[in-house]
């Protein structure tokens, strides 16, 4: 077997895979036999079709299946002569003609994993800003009001009653492109929560001091960014008519309305104290998630290397499915939606780009500081998951160290990362 590599880029790599005659002689002849074991052919009872008739009958599937297990024979071979280090199964681009007695010839795309060259100095005992672990009272007071709007009593206005901020709305509206109706943007009854910008702001603030009854126009300019290719770059004329308005008439804070919001609290101050807690947790895992991303970018600014195009692609991928899904729990779609996928792939390639180096200088780390996951570990892993979908031990395995283990390892050596970091107190 002859093996031969051509450079695409640093990181990219063409395998060119040379397999003598006798081995694809060899693979060819048993692929026929294993054929011929389980053809059916009329006249001849099943695994006794002679030979020179399965090859005729079945040549097709005899040149898929030879072909296949001739690169699935020899590729891991020829990828160990070139001391290659693939991030991916390599890729096949081409192959030659297959015939008896000949020589046959494919090459694979291999993405290698880059060199990245760093310094203990690089990413240990670097400066980082982290935010302060605390929640102020106006934190905690915005959130307490908000419960009350969510409770608040619903009261119909009256008809020379005007529009206010935190009322809300029933509206009938269609937008336009010009004098062109845009595809699914109208309704005849929207609810709108004014001035909390769920809606449209500019539509919302154009809303305040209305009546019901009114009709306005409201236009509203899209930045060129925006992922919807019906509104993005265009300025939008909504047509609107106010159809109902309804007042809230709020609860005061008292014992006897926390105690019937059913949340767990009994009094006004436990209440606080339980929004306290849980608004300080919450900001504790934003701070330190915030904290992980500029001790990577510091680390990040220290080394530059090139990331294979196919792995950026992959979590591209990811990204793009995970958008899909997010959309899909809330009874949405892209299409549904109108959202480009060609927009929404521009928009997550800068962040896909970023996370293929973050995972990658982590991996590097991770073996420069003999980061690892213990064999006791990934075992129960493997058992969990195999017992927990009641999967075979193999497919089990493939999910822990495809799926599972890259990321243990990251969220691993992430804490060393945290661990050997100073950080430095930034202001809220």
């Amino acid at each position: 077997m002859r093996v031969e590599v051509q450079d695409v880029s640093e990181v990219e790599k063409i395998v060119k895979v040379k397999v003598p005659e006798e081995e694809v002689t060899r693979i060819i002849t048993k692929v026929i036999r294993d054929v011929g074991k389980k053809a059916k052919v009329k006249g001849f009872r099943e695994g006794k079709v002679p030979p020179y008739l399965v090859k005729k009958l079945f040549k097709e599937e005899i040149e898929e299946k030879s072909i296949e297990q001739i690169i699935e024979n020899t590729l891991p071979r020829a990828i160990k002569e070139t001391q290659l280090e693939p991030l991916f199964q390599p890729r096949v681009e081409e192959f030659s003609a297959l015939k008896e007695g000949e020589e046959f010839t494919y090459s694979v795309r291999v993405d290698i994993r880059p060199e990245i060259k760093l310094k203990r100095e690089d990413y240990i005992g670097l400066e980082v800003e982290r935010d302060r672990d605390e929640v102020s009272e106006d934190e905690v007071e915005k959130v307490i009001e908000e419960m009350r709007y969510s409770f608040a009593e619903l009261k119909k206005a009256e008809p020379d009653e005007e529009i206010k901020e935190r009322d809300v709305v029933v509206i009938k509206f269609e937008a336009f492109d010009g004098e062109k109706p845009i595809p699914g943007h109208q309704a005849d009854a929207l609810f709108v929560d004014v001035g909390t910008g769920e809606f449209n702001e500019t539509i919302e603030k154009a809303l305040v001091g209305k009546k019901t009854g009114d009709k306005f126009t409201v236009e509203v300019e899209y930045p060129e960014e925006g992922l919807n290719p019906l509104l993005a770059g265009k300025k939008v004329r909504y047509e609107i008519e106010v159809k109902e308005v309804y007042k809230r008439k709020l609860k005061e804070l008292t014992d006897e309305f926390v105690k019937s919001l059913n949340l767990g609290f009994e009094t006004v101050e436990a209440l606080k104290e339980g929004v306290r807690k849980r608004l300080l947790e919450e900001k504790k895992r934003r701070n330190q998630s915030r904290f992980r991303e500029r001790l990577l970018e510091k680390i990040l600014e220290k080394v530059d290397f090139k990331v294979p195009e196919r792995y950026i692609e992959f979590k591209l991928n990811q990204l793009y499915d995970q958008v899909q899904q997010s959309l899909e729990r809330d009874g949405f779609s892209l299409e549904k939606l109108n959202i480009s996928p060609e927009k929404l792939e521009k928009r997550l390639r800068p962040v896909a780009e970023r996370q293929a180096k973050e995972e990658l200088i982590l991996e590097k780390i991770a073996e420069l500081e003999d980061i690892e996951i213990s064999q006791e570990e990934i075992e129960k892993d493997i058992e969990a998951i195999s017992k927990g979908l009641n999967i075979s031990v193999e497919r089990a395995r493939g999910i822990v160290y495809f799926n599972i283990l890259p990321k243990k390892l990251a969220e691993k050596t992430l804490k060393f990362l945290e661990e050997n970091a100073k950080p430095v107190e930034k202001e809220s």
